[in-house]
């Protein structure tokens, strides 16, 4: 997402004035920005699943909402094995989390996730008469159809929503998650994403972050992000050993100097890695939507990668 040399000096100068720290230790704890905390649906959309960076911001970012916003139900894509089980484990601590976990798609089968599901049992062992739901599936996914899951996926939020009354948490991929209507994804598919359908159907009260990454491993080689991915802009900008960079898009929008506003109106376009992945064609793996401030809310851009740990 390049602009002019001089329009890109401005916005690089603005976005190191404006990002926050965001811490990735132990029980870290953020700030939760505005846009995130008022909505009814909050998707947490991670651009490579197998960082441990991505996994700690998730579960940094869902304890925040939980605790300081009020989210009371949680959907992890890939648990539609699973998750009437692990939901039983959060709310009772029955069963074996290290089973189920195993059992669950291969994004999951890590430590680092099974740390994140162990905090949410955490709190329901705390907070006994106000616990976190860990919701499912309510049907079968159609798996040679993205369009199909696409729509399971909004149709399992939306239910869940509307049967409850609770505000949601949607921890997934960015495909699924980002704003798409439509969405791109290399080398020919264009249709909408669940997050296209969830922002149709609540408008504002849909919501979502992104987890976007610089270079590393996890565990294959993660090459800098293409100069005209959105997360190029956050390269060099200072970042702690242990922390990422989180702006606001939504409170960007509104206080925005040229320039930004400019940058705010460009097509989104960003890494999207999934269990397959070349790191020789990282260009080729992306999504591609509508004008970054239509289609992401905010960003925490994770400048180091490192694997995640497989269950053993």
């Amino acid at each position: 997402m390049r602009g002019t040399g001089v329009e890109e000096l401005g916005l690089r100068s603005w976005l190191a004035a404006n990002v926050r720290p965001f811490p990735l230790t132990g029980e870290a704890t953020v700030a939760v920005p505005e846009v995130l905390a008022r909505a009814e649906v909050v998707g947490l959309a991670s651009a490579v699943r197998s960082a441990r960076e991505s996994v700690l911001a998730t579960g940094v970012l869902l304890r925040g909402l939980v605790a300081e916003a009020g989210f009371r139900a949680v959907f992890i894509e890939g648990t539609e094995e699973t998750g009437p089980a692990l939901d039983r484990y959060v709310r009772t601590g029955e069963g074996d989390l290290r089973a189920l976990v195993r059992a669950s798609q291969s994004f999951l089968r890590t430590t680092d996730a099974e740390d994140v599901l162990r905090g949410i049992r955490s709190w329901n062992r705390s907070h006994p008469d106000d616990p976190v739901s860990l919701v499912s599936v309510q049907r079968p996914i159609e798996g040679d159809s993205l369009a199909g899951i696409e729509a399971a996926l909004a149709d399992t939020v939306l239910t869940w929503r509307a049967e409850t009354g609770q505000r949601i948490v949607h921890w997934g991929g960015i495909a699924h998650l980002v704003v798409g209507d439509p969405r791109r994804i290399p080398p020919n598919h264009v249709g909408r994403s669940a997050g296209g359908a969830l922002r149709a159907r609540l408008g504002p009260g849909y919501a979502v972050a992104a987890f976007t990454t610089g270079c590393g491993a996890a565990p294959f080689p993660v090459p800098a992000p293409q100069p005209d991915f959105l997360e190029s802009v956050f390269e060099g900008l200072p970042a702690g050993g242990d922390e990422g960079l989180l702006l606001d898009l939504h409170r960007a929008a509104e206080h925005a100097p040229d320039t930004v506003a400019r940058w705010l109106r460009r097509p989104l376009r960003t890494r999207m890695i999934g269990p397959v992945y070349d790191p020789g064609r990282d260009q080729d793996f992306r999504v591609e939507a509508g004008p970054l401030a239509d289609s992401l809310d905010a960003v925490v851009h994770l400048p180091r990668l490192t694997p995640t740990t497989p269950v053993t």
